[in-house]
């Protein structure tokens, strides 16, 4: 119960795990819009793009329940190092990589990588941050991933048509290095029980299923509005697109620190329902977007409604876990995630390459309406007693 009484927020373990959760999103972020165009450079072509973005995801979504049990078991700063060694070496090994397959083995292993630094550092996080304040606490860690979407997708567009791509893959891992140095600053909490076997650890946390789903139908958009979005930019001949993921980026800084205080005070329900609609709004209008400015517009509309509703699940998905389980919490809750963008950037890749972009972005508004009916029919009464 001390961690209940203890109202303070901005302890120094919590900057420091925010600072490296924030290099972290940083290094991926700043790569992921130019990959796409690293890959169709190479030869790819959207299906092709697709399919090795999409591996990405799956890789980092097979790798997540092993990582909750070592995190649950074995301990969190350990686990985060080793992470952040894979993260590390993989983008360092990009700009070495001169094929399709090499770069698609090299996803497999960037998403282990993944998997073990972001579960780690949420699950660090989610330790940290009083009970009490949890919405809150959960908004401004999340406003870390924010700010990296704010300069990095942006800068490394900039970057590579100034320098190359070599040059990008250069620079994140440099950051990725420091991030690694910065965790030997981290104090964390030892582990909370004997380690059980694996046989009897439970990879997956029933209380965190449900975000997770609905988690799994919000980023199956995400996957295409940003993994496309350059090349759908580009084929209309706006150069200017990195403006949209500092539109985007911008939207959800301004709006997530007041997010979790509506959580922590009135509930989710009244964050949800309005998120979702502003998702399938901001993808129908991207389908008809021929404008940088049409394109800016929709960044803030989707910007809004993607950094509303990733907060909610977040807190949703570890706020009344126990302490022992959330390496199992943030391991189900990022599998929905890894899930839909995996899914989504596969599947739509393919429809993109049969039926263009503009067909593309229409078809992910259904999963986002799938999402919309899933909440209403079965978690909306469970939300709206919190």
């Amino acid at each position: 119960m001390i961690h209940q009484k203890k109202a303070i927020l901005f302890t120094r373990n919590f900057i420091v795990i925010t600072m490296i959760n924030f290099i972290v999103f940083f290094c991926f972020q700043i790569i992921f819009p130019i990959l796409p165009l690293f890959i169709h450079d190479m030869g790819g072509n959207d299906l092709t793009i697709g399919f090795v973005m999409g591996v990405f995801t799956l890789s980092t979504l097979l790798t997540r329940p092993i990582v909750g049990y070592l995190l649950d078991t074995m301990g969190k700063k350990s686990m985060l190092i080793i992470g952040l060694i894979i993260f590390t070496t993989v983008i360092l090994s990009y700009q070495f990589a001169h094929s399709i397959e090499n770069i698609l083995f090299l996803r497999i292993i960037h998403g282990i990588g993944w998997g073990f630094s972001t579960t780690a550092t949420s699950t660090i996080a989610s330790e940290m941050i009083p009970r009490k304040r949890f919405g809150e606490g959960m908004g401004y860690f999340s406003l870390a991933n924010t700010l990296a979407m704010t300069i990095a997708p942006a800068a490394g567009i900039y970057v590579g048509q100034r320098w190359g791509d070599l040059f990008v893959f250069q620079i994140s891992a440099t950051c990725a290095f420091i991030g690694m140095l910065t965790t030997f600053l981290l104090r964390c909490k030892p582990v909370y029980h004997p380690q059980k076997s694996i046989l009897k650890y439970m990879p997956y946390e029933r209380a965190s299923i449900s975000p997770a789903i609905l988690l799994f139908f919000v980023t199956t958009s995400f996957g295409a509005v940003i993994s496309f979005l350059p090349l759908y930019a580009f084929s209309m001949g706006i150069q200017k697109i990195a403006w949209f993921f500092v539109v985007y980026a911008l939207s959800i800084l301004f709006t997530r620190p007041q997010i979790g205080k509506i959580i922590d005070r009135y509930g989710f329900d009244l964050i949800i329902l309005p998120s979702l609609f502003c998702l399938i709004t901001g993808v129908y209008m991207l389908a008809f977007a021929h404008s940088l400015t049409a394109f800016l517009i929709t960044g803030a509309i989707y910007g809004i409604g993607f950094g509303a509703m990733q907060t909610s699940l977040q807190t949703m998905a570890v706020r009344d876990v126990p302490f022992q389980r959330l390496g199992a919490a943030n391991a189900t809750l990022f599998s929905g995630s890894d899930l839909g963008v995996g899914c989504g950037v596969i599947i739509l890749g393919l429809i993109a390459q049969l039926f263009g972009y503009h067909q593309m972005y229409l078809l992910t508004t259904l999963p986002l309406l799938a999402g919309l009916l899933y909440y209403l029919l079965f978690m909306r009464k469970i939300t709206r007693k919190h």
